[in-house]
């Protein structure tokens, strides 16, 4: 008899924790291959500067004089010139020299933005590179370096453990027609988001209809809850989820929440959540800050 209690106890723990499981072999899975894109050559972690254009020409180069100051040991003192004339935007080498523009030498070229399919204009040194980038309604210069400090300094990110509470279904409503929005960045600029509709969830006991954004065949949420006043990035974090099945039913696991590219790095533009997405609850799960609290904000290290 108690062979067969024993054996009834132990078929009941199994089929509880079956019922209750949660793929660790996936989010560890999601954690490595976060890493490795952040850390990637084209990452996040080598953006190393954002200089926005002013009408007119612009000089850049190393010289602390330049229009653009591109304070990097592989370009140089006076590296050319960039003019924009409204969204037209040419860049020119100084007398004498040449510019590697997209793998090729050349004297003059058209900078332009990544469309259609094709990627921006690449202008490059050795190890620092550069391409026009749009931030709301203004036009700027990013900035690549393989050897930025964010990249060879990287301390690994820091997660909360497995929140199998944080893992929830809401049902989706989708709008009559989905409608472009202005978002505002950090930075105060105006960026537009496509809305198909809003997900109904409740999270650790309140519920919300959270704002759902297009991003590809997914949902993207980008929102903030009561773990931004001490724990997780203060501007916003991101979650994405699969659309919703035929039932309209949407899984939202904030297990996999992260922090955006602004979480990291001063020189990147990210957007703030809506009204909707501010959430009233500790949402202990998913990406935690990754500098400390008095660095975190990339508003505060522009400053």
């Amino acid at each position: 008899m108690k062979r067969i209690a024993l054996l009834v106890m132990t078929l009941v723990a199994t089929v509880a924790a079956a019922q209750g499981t949660y793929d660790e072999a996936a989010l560890k899975a999601f954690h490595a291959e976060r890493e490795k894109a952040l850390l990637a050559d084209n990452g996040w972690f080598t953006v190393s500067g954002l200089h926005f254009l002013n009408p007119g020409e612009n000089k850049f180069g190393s010289d602390p004089l330049n229009d653009i100051v591109l304070e990097y040991a592989d370009v140089p003192k006076q590296a050319g010139v960039i003019s924009m004339d409204g969204r037209t935007v040419t860049i020119k080498a100084p007398d004498g020299q040449m510019l590697t523009y997209n793998g090729k030498p050349v004297k003059e070229a058209p900078l332009r933005l990544s469309e259609s399919g094709r990627p921006a204009d690449l202008i490059t040194y050795q190890s620092t590179s550069f391409f026009l980038h749009f931030s709301g309604p203004r036009l700027a210069i990013r900035v690549r370096d393989q050897k930025a400090p964010l990249r060879t300094g990287f301390s690994s990110l820091k997660w909360y453990p497995t929140n199998q509470a944080m893992k929830v279904v809401g049902t989706f409503t989708p709008l009559a027609t989905p409608k472009l929005i202005q978002s505002p960045t950090i930075l105060g600029d105006l960026e537009p988001f496509m809305v198909p509709g809003n997900v109904a969830v409740t999270i650790g006991g309140k519920t919300a209809n959270m704002e759902a954004w297009k991003s590809g065949d997914r949902l993207w949420f980008v929102f903030r809850d009561l773990t931004s006043a001490d724990a997780t990035y203060p501007s916003a974090r991101f979650l994405y989820a699969d659309g919703p099945t035929a039932d309209g039913k949407v899984t939202l696991d904030f297990n996999r929440a992260q922090n955006p590219p602004c979480a990291y790095n001063p020189w990147t533009t990210c957007p703030l959540p809506p009204a909707a997405n501010k959430l009233p609850v500790r949402i202990e799960a998913g990406e935690k800050r990754y500098h400390s609290a008095a660095t975190s904000d990339a508003a505060v290290l522009r400053k």
